[in-house]
C-alpha cells in the first residue's frame, strides 16, 4: 500500500504521478511535497512512459533548490535501475542515471542560456556569451551608471530640467535608483515609458500671478487692529516669502525652490475681533493661494520626471543592446532575449518543441512572469504565433505547474500572483496537495482557523485559503504550542 492511499489528498497524488498525458496545475501548502511530486512524474515519464531525460526541462527557483531536485532524481533513477524487475524499466533508468548531468534541470536562468546557446544566431548574439553573477552586474552597473551621470550632467538638453528637479528635491540618488529599476525591467521600458512622444521643451514655472497674489494678500494686514495677533505674523511670513521670491530674479532653480517654500507656510491662529470679520475668508484665500503654488510645484515635478525617465529609459534600452552585441548579458537579459526569439521564430518553437516534449514547472508562485510564456511558447511549437500567452494552444501533458499562491512573495524577480492565477486558469488540470507532513494536527487546527478568517479571496489579486491536514497526530505529552507574551 502507498502512503498516498491513506491520504485525504490522495487521489490528487496519484494522478500527478500517473496521468502524464494531462496538463496538470497543481496549488501545493507548505510542506506537502511540492518537490516530491514533481521528481515522482518525472520518474514516471522516464521510467515508465520512456521519454528520455534529455527531452525534459524542470525548471526550480534557486540552485540549491536545483541542485537538490537533480540529487533526488539521482537517487530514484538509481533505485529504480537497482531493483526494478522489467528489463526496458532499468535500461531507462540507468539511460537516465547517464543524462542526468547534462539534462535541462536547472533555474529559469539557466534554462532560458541553454535557450539561447541552442539558437544564438536567431537570438541575435554572437557564438560565445558570457553571463555576469550578481557581483559582476553590480560592477558594470557601477561603472554604467558612472558614465551615465557624466553624461546627463553634460547634456545641455537637460540643464534646466536637471536644475527644476533638483529644486523639487530630486536628487542624482534618485536618479540612479530610477535607472536601476529600469535596468532591472528593462524589456517593459519601450512599451510603459517610450510609447508616448517625447515631452516638449520645459520652461520655468510662471510665478508672477501667484507673486501678484501673495503680496495682494500681504496688505490684507492693514485691516488687522492688534498688530500681536498672530495671523498678522502669518502674513510676514508670506511677506518675507514674497520678497525671498523677488530676490531669485530670473534664476529657475532659485524661483523653484522658493515656491516649493510656500508649502510650509501655516494660516492657522489669529483672532477674528481683530479684523472686523474678515478672518476666516481670509485664511480661505491664504489657503488657496498655497494651494495653487503647491499645484505649481507638482506640475514642474511631474514634467521634470517624465523628461528624466525617458532619459533614463533611453539610456537602459541602449545599454541592453550593447549588453547584447557584446555578448555580456545579465540574468535578466537572458529571459527576455529567450522570451523574444520564442515569439519570433517559428522554427525556434518547433526545434524546442521537439527538444524539450515535458515542461515541469517547480516554485512557479516565485519567478518572473517571463516563465510561463517561455514554457507555452515551447509547448506550442511553431504554431504559437499568438500575441498573448495566453492564446498559445497547449497540447495535453506538455506541462506540468507547481506552486503555492500563499507563498508568492519575491516581488524583487517580478512574481506575480496575478499571472499564477491566470495560468492556472488558462492551463487548467487543476489538483490540490492539502496534506502537510511538516507540521501536527493541532496546529495546522489553530493555522486554519485563523487564516480563513484573515485571508479573503479578491479576484486576480488572492485566492481563497485552502486549509492543510496536519499528518502528524498530537504530541503524547504537554500542550501542541504555546501563546506567548499574551496579557
Amino acid at each position: 500500500m502507498r502512503l498516498s492511499d491513506d491520504l485525504r489528498d490522495g487521489d490528487a497524488r496519484n494522478r500527478i504521478r500517473r496521468d502524464t498525458a494531462s496538463t496538470l496545475f497543481v496549488d501545493a501548502g507548505a510542506g506537502s511535497g511540492k518537490t516530491r511530486s514533481l521528481v515522482s512524474r518525472v520518474q514516471e515519464l522516464v521510467v515508465e512512459d520512456g521519454v528520455p531525460i534529455d527531452q525534459i526541462a524542470a525548471v526550480t527557483f534557486t540552485e540549491r533548490a536545483a541542485a537538490e531536485l537533480r540529487d533526488r532524481l539521482r537517487d530514484r533513477f538509481e533505485q529504480a535501475a537497482r531493483h526494478t524487475t522489467r528489463h526496458k524499466a532499468a535500461a531507462r533508468a540507468e539511460a537516465a542515471l547517464e543524462g542526468l548531468d547534462m539534462a535541462a534541470i536547472g533555474t529559469l536562468h539557466s534554462f532560458a542560456q541553454r535557450i539561447l546557446s541552442e539558437h544564438p544566431v536567431e537570438a541575435g548574439l554572437p557564438p560565445l556569451v558570457s553571463v555576469l553573477d550578481e557581483v559582476g552586474s553590480s560592477v558594470a552597473f557601477d561603472t554604467r551608471w558612472s558614465r551615465l551621470r557624466a553624461e546627463l550632467l553634460a547634456d545641455e538638453e537637460m540643464a534646466l530640467t536637471l536644475e527644476l528637479a533638483f529644486a523639487v528635491g530630486v536628487s542624482l540618488d534618485h536618479v540612479r535608483s530610477l535607472i536601476t529599476r529600469l535596468d532591472s525591467d528593462w524589456d517593459l521600458v519601450r512599451s510603459h515609458v517610450l510609447a508616448d512622444p517625447p515631452p516638449g521643451p520645459i520652461d520655468p514655472p510662471d510665478v508672477e500671478p501667484l507673486l501678484v497674489e501673495a503680496r495682494r494678500l500681504v496688505s490684507e494686514g492693514d485691516h488687522c487692529t492688534d498688530e500681536s495677533d498672530l495671523f498678522l505674523t502669518r502674513l510676514a511670513g508670506l511677506d518675507q516669502w514674497a520678497d525671498e521670491l523677488e530676490a531669485a530674479g530670473d534664476d529657475p532653480r532659485a524661483r523653484t525652490t522658493a515656491l516649493r517654500s510656500a508649502g510650509d507656510l501655516k494660516w492657522s491662529n489669529g483672532r477674528q475681533g481683530n479684523w472686523g470679520n474678515r478672518l476666516p475668508s481670509l485664511k480661505e484665500e491664504c489657503k488657496a493661494w498655497a494651494a495653487e503654488a503647491t499645484s505649481i510645484v507638482t506640475a514642474t515635478t511631474t514634467t521634470t520626471l517624465r523628461r528624466i525617465v525617458r532619459w533614463c529609459g533611453e539610456r537602459v534600452l541602449e545599454a541592453a543592446q550593447e549588453r547584447r552585441a557584446e555578448a555580456q548579458l545579465e540574468f535578466h537579459d537572458l529571459l527576455v532575449l529567450a522570451r523574444d526569439v520564442l515569439r519570433a521564430n517559428a522554427a525556434v518553437r518547433a526545434s524546442l518543441q521537439s527538444r524539450y516534449t515535458r515542461l515541469l514547472l517547480d516554485e512557479f508562485q516565485d519567478t518572473d512572469p517571463i516563465q510561463i510564456e517561455i514554457a507555452v511558447r515551447i509547448a506550442g511549437g511553431a504554431e504559437a504565433t499568438a500575441e498573448c500567452w495566453e492564446d498559445v494552444v497547449v497540447p495535453p501533458g506538455s506541462i506540468f505547474v507547481v506552486g503555492d499562491p500563499k507563498q508568492s512573495i519575491y516581488r524583487f524577480r517580478r512574481a506575480d500572483i496575478g499571472v499564477y492565477l491566470r495560468a492556472k486558469e488558462v492551463l487548467g488540470g487543476h489538483v490540490s496537495l492539502t496534506t502537510t507532513f511538516r507540521t501536527g494536527a493541532p496546529i495546522m487546527h489553530w493555522v486554519n482557523e485563523v487564516f480563513d478568517q484573515l485571508i479573503v479571496e479578491h479576484a486576480g489579486t488572492q485566492p481563497a485559503y485552502v486549509g492543510l491536514d496536519g499528518l502528524r497526530p498530537e504530541p503524547t505529552a504537554g500542550p501542541p504550542g504555546s501563546v506567548l507574551g499574551a496579557s
